[in-house]
């Protein structure tokens, strides 16, 4: 594998000393906070399966890279945290307990920080997950590692990536660890128009995933949409800018069917950054609550279209100068509000969510659906070992590993059903930081946006960073999308449904109150 590549503690003057307060000092035992950063490469060397179809996608190659940005925080009398971002779709259990592990190894006995994944949600990175539950539940003959798929493909098996990137990820973990210096924040909000609600509601009550908007019957866009950017800024001790979490409700998924590895947009983002802020400035990106949302028009669509072609720039260069005119246009405000010593408090938590419960009508049609795909699945594996020649063909696996993945898909409904009322409720992960006036609140899910403008609003923060995907989790939506049954609101897609959601919002906002009583 080729050598991680890190950018340590890069730092950058950005304006007239006359706008600067004067810097602090700090000693050996001063009770500031300390602040480090670390970036790796996780791009494989060798084809992965792509994730964020129904099909397998084997790659064919490299778009851009993909990276892993951990940012180490560390008050003066209590254990830090370090949080990281992934460009991957998700954040599987494997991964996250991986680094963990190594992470810990590592740490000299004592420093304890509380290490949190979260991925941008690119629909063009590894797959990192299996599903050996399924295949010994139904008895089929597929090996652990391909599992997800039903049938072993010419690429580095989900495990395998999984300890390639989960070894990247800690050393730069530990990397920014072992770099923290004193350090200032700042935070503040900015806005740019990102993502977009993607769900489209007809007059008949339906609602569709990118339906269209020039039916007869279509009657408005289902939700709401949120172009907030929630910013944190870092500085070092000569009040130089280090890096900056950007926090905004949108999923990066322009690309949901290259062929390609892809960052997606986050990729031209980091690029305009490092060009307007220094080649050294570290980039964490977040993703809010954003179910629902994605950077796809779907209003407006032939003018955008148009503007892009006027303009000479696509999608992802047109998002990464918005996002970079966000970061930018409320810098020099943020140099005049560096905090040296923040309230810092925090918790990880287990929490129990309501799982959403299935009908007799949902049981009933999986099982119907299920034998046909298990029939269609059989057929094609049977075609294939007959003619091992078909394995030469291009793309070969699409129909086979499309037949399975909608197969899986009605057996967890299935499975779902027979133990849910041993089984009413899963538990999640939940981590809540206190930094100064702002928190920030971690869920594994893909969040409809519902859920989160609720937390931010009923927080006693000033800006609260919501950051799903921070495990693996599915949809979670409203009784109004549940209602329209959309994609992302089908039983299939939630395991916890309405009520799980409610009761998020309410246990997140029981741990923010929490450290919000720490001084």
């Amino acid at each position: 594998m080729k050598p991680a590549h890190f950018f340590l503690n890069g730092v950058t003057a950005l304006a007239a000393a006359a706008l600067l307060m004067p810097a602090m000092a700090f000693g050996e035992d001063a009770e500031g906070l300390r602040i480090g950063w670390a970036s790796t490469d996780i791009t494989p060397d060798e084809p992965v399966v792509l994730t964020g179809q129904f099909h397998a996608r084997v790659m064919e190659g490299v778009r851009d890279p993909i990276t892993a940005t951990a940012l180490a925080l560390e008050p003066g009398d209590e254990d830090g945290a370090i949080l990281i971002s992934c460009d991957l779709i998700s954040i599987n259990d494997e991964l996250r307990d991986r680094v963990r592990e190594l992470v810990d190894e590592a740490l000299p006995e004592g420093e304890t920080p509380t290490v949190v994944l979260n991925a941008t949600h690119t629909h063009a990175a590894p797959e990192l997950r299996t599903a050996t539950d399924f295949v010994e539940a139904l008895d089929l003959d597929v090996p652990e590692e391909w599992s997800r798929w039903g049938i072993e493909l010419d690429a580095m098996a989900p495990p395998d990536y999984v300890a390639f990137a989960a070894g990247r990820i800690a050393d730069a973990a530990l990397q920014a660890w072992e770099e923290r210096e004193p350090g200032g924040i700042s935070y503040g909000l900015s806005h740019a128009v990102v993502g977009h609600n993607r769900i489209m509601a007809y007059d008949d009550g339906s609602s569709q995933m990118y339906g269209s908007t020039s039916r007869e019957d279509f009657s408005h866009v289902e939700g709401w949409e949120d172009h907030a950017v929630h910013l944190l800024y870092t500085w070092n001790e000569d009040e130089e800018l280090t890096g900056v979490a950007i926090n905004l409700a949108s999923p990066s998924q322009h690309d949901e069917s290259i062929y390609e590895l892809s960052a997606d947009f986050w990729h031209e983002t980091r690029g305009e950054l490092r060009g307007e802020l220094g080649e050294d400035l570290h980039v964490l990106p977040q993703s809010s609550a954003a179910g629902d949302q994605s950077e796809r028009v779907m209003v407006h669509r032939r003018a955008e279209s148009r503007m892009e072609d006027i303009t000479g720039q696509n999608r992802r260069d047109r998002i990464a100068q918005r996002i970079t005119d966000a970061v930018t246009s409320i810098l020099p405000y943020m140099e005049d509000h560096i905090e040296w010593d923040p309230v810092f408090a925090q918790r990880l938590e287990t929490v129990d969510l309501s799982r959403r419960f299935l009908s007799e009508d949902d049981y009933e049609e999986a099982k119907a659906v299920f034998s046909d795909r298990k029939e269609d699945y059989e057929a094609l594996r049977e075609e294939i070992e007959a003619q091992p020649e078909i394995r030469e063909e291009h793309r070969w696996y699409l129909d086979i590993t499309r037949a399975y993945r909608r197969m899986t898909r009605e057996a967890r409904i299935i499975e779902r059903f027979e133990t849910q009322q041993e089984e009413p409720a899963t538990p999640v992960e939940v981590h809540v930081l206190r930094l100064g006036d702002i928190a920030l609140a971690t869920n594994p899910f893909e969040l409809y946006l519902d859920f989160g403008v609720r937390m931010q609003e009923r927080s006693p923060a000033i800006q609260t960073f919501l950051v799903q995907l921070a495990g693996s989790g599915t949809y979670v939506a409203p009784e109004r999308s549940v209602e329209g049954g959309a994609y992302g609101a089908v039983p299939g897609s939630n395991v916890v449904g309405a009520e799980g959601g409610r009761e998020l919002v309410e246990e997140t906002l029981a741990l923010i109150e929490s450290v919000w009583e720490e001084e």
